[in-house]
């Protein structure tokens, strides 16, 4: 049986990151990556946007680290020549009645240290994207941002194989389990690998690797059960004004 010291399940921009800080740190790393290469699926398909950080709880670990992360994510782009612009984002109030609303919004970016948001007028809001329809004004993210996704994940992992780590395509995991000694065993690309430790950055199949880990754990936990999945769907306008196209992040309140 082939032994490794930690293996990460997922090759995007988390497993990659995660495998890029466990490498520098002197781990032994293995990433496990399903598809032909790296990044080609939940982290290729999105809007590649840098959060400012407006809508998590006070006090959570997203809060914490949307906020810190954002300034260090632009700081090693900007390090290393990666593609990312932070254009900002107006949320825009589409009534008069949420103008106490973005207010209430711009408190709690407030209170999680995000103190750059703050309101705009409507004037002030048309005076930077004249197309939008601000009733009564929207409230201003400058530190919302782009980033090069593909540019930033063949940095991240750039950096994890300098570090040492190893990466293996078209090889998903097809069976886990954990022993009575805490061995964690991964069924990969026909054979078994005993891993120390096994990191889950599977994405949309997370669920199903931490069922197949928790269903085949000798000494199966009481207080924990694997996460569900949840499917949801998200909006997008198509901008009919090509003559003044738009400049920054919109989205209406809700």
């Amino acid at each position: 049986m082939e032994k490794v010291q930690v293996a990460v399940i997922g090759a995007g921009v988390v497993g990659l990151a995660v495998s890029r800080a466990l490498a520098m740190a002197g781990k032994e790393v293995l990433i496990l990556e399903r598809e032909k290469t790296f990044g080609t699926q939940t982290s290729s398909r999105n809007s590649e946007v840098v959060h400012g950080g407006l809508y998590y709880p006070s006090g959570s670990l997203k809060a914490k680290f949307c906020v810190d992360g954002r300034h260090r994510l632009y700081d090693y782009c900007n390090d290393r020549d990666i593609f990312c612009d932070p254009i900002g984002k107006l949320v825009v109030a589409t009534s008069e009645d949420q103008i106490p609303m973005l207010q209430r919004l711009k408190a709690h970016c407030h209170r999680n240290g995000y103190r750059e948001a703050k309101l705009f007028s409507e004037a002030d809001a048309k005076f930077l994207e004249p197309n939008i329809a601000a009733a009564g004004g929207a409230l201003w993210s400058p530190s919302t941002g782009i980033v090069d996704s593909h540019g930033l994940m063949l940095s991240l992992l750039g950096d994890a194989e300098n570090a040492g780590a190893s990466m293996v395509t078209n090889t998903p995991v097809q069976d886990a389990s954990i022993e009575c000694d805490h061995d964690i065993r991964l069924y990969a690309g026909g054979i078994w690998i005993s891993c120390e430790t096994v990191i889950n950055c599977a994405g949309l199949w997370a669920d199903e690797i931490a069922s197949m880990l928790h269903s085949n754990t000798a000494e199966r936990s009481k207080d924990w059960s694997p996460p569900k999945q949840y499917f949801a769907k998200g909006t997008s306008k198509l901008q009919k004004n090509k003559d003044k196209p738009q400049e920054r992040n919109i989205i209406p309140y809700t």
